[in-house]
């Protein structure tokens, strides 16, 4: 085996993400572990070196999770693992893509934001998820051929450089494995949905002491069954008076109708159903006016998409001599995914034609509908007054009927998303010169293709059955009308992408010469990547074609280069007490003509007064560069993540008055609105500054522990303006809103009919028509082209907050090993701030990113003996206050709602009859604990919120594991 000198030891420590001060989960500490009698910290061999070092005396807080402690928690994948780190909250989870495909799992160190969150595998950069603008999906990890896993709680961009600002979460691959073994694995979902299977083969050959080589494989496969929204009471339904909220949609399977009848009158937003309470199972109709009804879209999603993983996995080591070892890795991981959300909803306003075999002889008008002056009566008389309708009445309608229809009969909307990751590394490490050294070159790529499953339709097909009335918008389809529909369904590519990393590394170290505490050392690296990046969109999708998409779609490219070096030096300047400094150098050139580089430096201490104590620290400042979607993302239409009414033309929910009639045109209440999202070629990287204060410390052989407040700050943020803020406080943010004049548009529309007609060419697009409207515009009588909504170097993040682990074990003789361990995180502060704007505390409180809860914590018991062990684990997350949105504050919806603490407890046993052979049966959320209520509309699913919590409920779980001897 190869050795380490002080300095590379200690420098393997940052490179390689260092050695637990805690083993967080159910881990149980290494100090602790071996322990000698005298209750001084143990020292213990480093992964990788012969050399030993005491296990917590790194000055980086890093938690560890070995392959016992995966076990023992029953995640399957690295999302579900990451999501119980007490210190990451609010990353993307696989129920995020309801409603919108093609998003990753992510992880969220200090939820700050995934992006801040450096992924690695064995140390080295894993290729950005090809779709969207995200980082690394955790799906591309083969957790199955993981030994373990190292969380760096604190900023490295002085080692890695972009990105690692929050902290790193390091994937470590299983080495030097002999043998073969398999093992397979089943949840029973108490309430039902939601199963998964999953099996596995791992095998290896070779010893690198005595064959001086070794060889490992590993394969995994796993089925993650739907869970429907149909499945699960406290998501069922869009309609929730409990919290005050109606998420169901104006755009229906049945429309709300526009239309002229046979006296003249015009109506605006009247469904047909609404005289019998909007009764319709068939569309899933419910009450949302005195004349119109909305559609319950909830009973059509799901609330966990049905998904397949498969990986293969393969590293092989050779050892030339005592000074080289070549290495090569290989990584292969496929996912599948189908998300089913609602049917598609027209967005562009329908017209019937009054010929149609459909078109209604009359239409109900319910009761209490509201009558305006000067309206002509079924007899011929005509109201002198505003006046309510006294019992439901037949009305002849005479005009085209308008309205925004829903595809109910051609089912829900699916997307179907395979997403490929393949990953290279080649390399080699060894000793030369007195110089321990290691170098790679890494090849990662990521491919998404997203598909268009069943229930995704063309406007370009459908409208022009619509407008010859052939198919059925007021009920029922029959035989040749659900035909034509169906035919209209889209299939094949509708968008995906391709993102390729490659990279050459080099770092060496030495220690230099003596002093009287020990040596110093010092090291030295460098790297250079090429990143490429493809999204590509069908022409359905560039062209905003699909029914109840989300809008343009354009693709992007680019490619940029990145230079990189870094250097660190570990001096002790006496017995105790050790300083490092480190920094890395990073230039940017991008291939679409800009160019930016960073210097980011970090210094940190350890203190070791006693043998049983150590304090440590660090400062540092970080960066995080502009993604190349960032950059070269389009100005393109899109629409909001929530429901929100227009704040001019129907606030609160309530239609204005004004000359061109609310909902005339389009759906302006209590909708999805459009808006306009932009890259940004000029924006500047983000800047963080951190640091951290902490002891490590072991009073007995039994107790050991650490305690860390860290604080970040975080400026020249990249975000899009928020949604949130801007329907927030309208008339602050007046300048992101784009109003048309419908009389232009309209007069634009009908030159163009003409122009076309006649083989002309198009007319001009008018100023003031919905392709270029009048900016920060707030007349009432003019409806919203959009709300713009580009990238921006808007402001800061800042958080802070203390990590506390405790770790107990106690080897009671014949009576087995009994341990606990508490790990937590409390935050102290934390939010952000827009330029110009004062700071906004989401501590506790559901703001624009989401809530950040002031304490999460994981507390485990474990208890062994001969063939058997268990556990026993309590996951809490405290609760805060909920999303409210400002224009539906009122009786029923008050300003100030708490959500709950989500607390569950977990169980497992295992046990192991053979050798070869070991069997954990395990629960999870033993009471079968629902989410707390929420009434947050980030996602589609209601009720609840899908990112921090999970809807399974009781979940029995079984694993077999068999080794061949």
């Amino acid at each position: 085996m190869m050795t380490e000198t002080v300095l590379s030891r200690s420098l393997r420590l940052v490179f390689s993400g260092g050695i637990a001060v805690g083993l967080g989960l159910a881990a149980l500490p290494a100090v602790a572990q071996t322990a000698s009698q005298d209750n001084s910290m143990q020292r213990v061999e480093i992964t990788g070196s012969s050399i030993k070092r005491v296990a917590a005396e790194t000055a980086l807080p890093v938690t560890i999770l070995r392959r016992e402690d995966i076990e023992r928690t029953g995640a399957t994948s690295a999302q579900d693992l990451v999501n119980l780190i007490p210190g990451n909250f609010g990353g993307n989870v696989a129920s995020n893509n309801v409603g919108a495909s093609g998003v990753p799992s992510t992880a969220n160190l200090r939820a700050l934001g995934a992006r801040y969150t450096l992924v690695l595998l064995n140390g080295r950069r894993v290729a950005n998820y090809a779709v969207g603008n995200n980082p690394v999906d955790l799906n591309s990890i083969p957790l199955s051929a993981i030994e373990r896993i190292e969380v760096l709680r604190d900023g490295a961009s002085a080692v890695y450089g972009a990105d690692a600002i929050a902290g790193v979460i390091n994937f470590i691959l299983k080495k030097d494995y002999k043998g073969m073994e398999v093992s397979a694995y089943k949840t029973h979902v108490d309430q039902g949905g939601g199963n998964t299977t999953s099996f596995n083969l791992t095998g290896g050959f070779g010893d690198i002491a005595t064959d001086r080589f070794n060889v490992l494989f590993s394969a995994n496969h796993e089925e993650n069954d739907k869970l429907q929204a149909s499945d699960r009471s406290f998501s069922t339904t869009s309609v929730r008076p409990d919290l005050g909220i109606n998420k169901s949609s104006p755009r229906n399977g049945v429309p709300n109708l526009k239309f002229t009848d046979s006296q003249g009158n015009n109506y605006v937003g009247v469904n047909p159903y609404r005289y019998n309470g909007c009764k319709n199972d068939e569309f899933s109709l419910v009450v949302i006016s005195e004349k119109g009804c909305g559609t319950d879209y909830v009973k059509y999603i799901d609330l966990v998409p049905e998904a397949k993983h498969d990986n293969i996995v393969t590293r092989a080591v050779f050892k030339v001599n005592e000074g080289l070892e070549l290495f090569a890795e290989a990584a292969y991981t496929r996912d599948k995914m189908i998300a089913a959300a609602s049917p598609a909803p027209y967005t562009n306003q329908m017209k019937y034609p009054t010929n149609g075999r459909f078109y209604p002889k009359t239409i109900k008008l319910p009761k209490g509908l509201k009558l305006p002056a000067g309206y002509k009566m079924p007899n011929g008389t005509v109201t002198t007054a505003e006046s309510v309708l006294a019992a439901d009445m037949d009305v002849t309608p005479t005009s085209e009927l308008e309205g925004t229809w829903r595809t109910v009969a051609g089912g829900g909307r699916n997307d179907l998303t395979k997403t490929e990751n393949t990953r290279i590394v080649v390399g080699a490490k060894g000793t030369m010169a007195g110089w321990d050294y290691e170098t790679a070159l890494t090849y990662g790529k990521n491919e998404v293709e997203i598909q268009f499953g069943p229930g995704k339709f063309s406007y370009a097909k459908l409208e022009p059955l619509v407008k010859k009335g052939e198919i059925n918008v007021f009920g029922t389809q029959d035989e040749a009308s659900k035909a034509a529909l169906l035919g209209s369904q889209l299939s094949g590519f509708e968008n995906g992408g391709v993102s390729i990393s490659k990279e050459l590394d080099f770092k060496m170290s030495k220690e230099l010469f003596n002093l009287p505490a020990g040596a110093v050392g010092f090291s030295v690296g460098t790297s250079y990547r090429k990143e490429k990046l493809t999204q590509e969109s069908s022409d359905v999708l560039k062209n905003g074609d699909e029914v109840g998409g989300a809008g343009e779609v354009p693709g992007v490219s680019g490619d940029r280069k990145v230079f990189g070096l870094f250097s660190e030096v570990v001096v002790p300047v006496v017995k105790g007490l050790e300083l490092s400094g480190a920094a890395r150098y990073d230039k940017y050139k991008n291939g679409f003509g800009t160019a930016f580089d960073n210097l980011s430096p970090k210094l940190s201490f350890t203190y070791r007064p006693t043998s049983v104590i150590m304090a440590r620290g660090s400062v540092a400042r970080g960066f995080r560069a502009p993604t190349l979607v960032d950059n070269l993302n389009p100005k393109a239409l899109n629409n909001t993540s929530s429901n929100f009414s227009d704040p001019v033309r129907c606030p609160k929910g309530q239609e204005v008055d004004s000359i061109n009639k609310v909902g005339d045109r389009q759906d302006e209440c209590n909708v999805q609105l459009t808006t306009q999202n932009s890259g940004n070629p000029d924006l500047k990287p983000e800047k963080s500054k951190q640091y951290t204060l902490g002891l490590v410390f072991q009073p007995t052989s039994t107790i050991s522990g650490s305690i860390d407040y860290w604080n970040v700050k975080i400026d020249k943020s990249i975000n899009a303006m928020s949604e949130n803020t801007v329907f927030g406080d309208p008339v602050a943010n007046l300048s992101q809103f784009y109003r048309y004049d419908p009389a232009i548009e309209k007069k634009y529309e009908e030159d163009k009919e003409l122009a076309l007609a006649n083989n002309l060419p198009p007319p001009p697009v008018p100023v003031g028509g919905i392709k270029l409207p009048y900016a920060a515009n707030a007349n009432k009588d003019f409806p919203l082209a959009y709300v713009a909504l580009p990238r921006v170097n808007t402001g800061k993040f800042y958080a802070a907050g203390v990590d506390l682990n405790l770790n107990y074990r106690q080897k009671m003789g014949d009576m087995g090993t009994l341990g606990a361990n508490f790990d937590s995180t409390y935050y102290s502060k934390h939010g952000y701030q827009y330029a110009g704007s004062p700071e906004v505390s989401d501590l506790g409180n559901y703001k624009d990113f989401g809530p950040t809860p002031r304490f999460r914590h994981m507390l485990s018991l474990n208890y062994g003996i001969g063939q058997w062990s268990a556990s026993v684990t309590h996951n809490y997350t405290k609760g805060y206050w909920d999303f409210t949105d400002p224009a539906e504050i009122g009786p029923e919806y008050p300003e100030l709602r708490k959500v709950g603490a989500y607390s569950t407890f977990d169980a497992t046993l295992g046990w192991k009859p053979m050798k070869n052979v070991s069997m954990t049966f395990g629960i999870k959320n033993i009471a079968d604990e629902d989410p707390p209520s929420s009434r947050n509309a980030a996602n589609f699913q209601v009720g609840y919120d899908p990112t921090f919590t999970n809807p399974l409920g009781r979940t029995f779980y079984a694993r077999l594991n068999y080794k061949f001897l």
